[in-house]
């Protein structure tokens, strides 16, 4: 699969997120799905609405990976026991776009870090995907990767 790569100033977006600290990034798909339902079910009995697409935010710590998802909303709330309310600010991003199934993702990650390498950024260890509209056909799915640079 062939990879363009660009640097990029995304604007700020509020989310509503859950969140889990993984132990390895093979625990992603058996977990990713529960915590978007949690968000979700938070959505349902909110004031906020959602206002685009679902996203999954990582940053890795000394404990594992902080892994947050959610989707953006209308408006800031209190944080509750269950979904907190993240803002995903501006700055400079390195990006890239997957077409296909979930599961190749991580290339699109490996291409990403080494043009990232190329040239000679400096990477804060924090990124998010965004995911476009689901498809049943895997061949039609679209997931936005970005890379925050330091």
């Amino acid at each position: 699969m062939s990879y363009e790569c660009e640097i990029v100033e995304p604007e700020s977006v509020i989310l509503a997120v859950t969140s889990e600290v993984l132990v390895s990034l093979n625990e992603i798909p058996a977990r990713i799905r529960g915590m978007f339902d949690i968000a979700y079910a938070w959505l349902s009995g909110s004031d906020v609405k959602q206002v685009g697409q679902n996203y999954a935010v990582y940053r890795n710590t000394p404990d594992g990976m902080y892994m947050r998802v959610g989707f953006p909303v209308s408006a800031s709330f209190d944080d509750t026991e269950s979904v907190q309310c993240l803002e995903l600010g501006g700055g400079e991003a390195a990006h890239t776009t997957h077409r296909g199934d979930y599961g190749g993702i991580p290339g699109g990650y490996d291409r990403l870090t080494a043009w990232c390498n190329e040239q000679a950024l400096t990477l804060s260890g924090f990124n998010w995907e965004v995911y476009g509209d689901w498809d049943d056909d895997p061949a039609k799915l679209v997931t936005d990767i970005y890379l925050q640079i330091s």
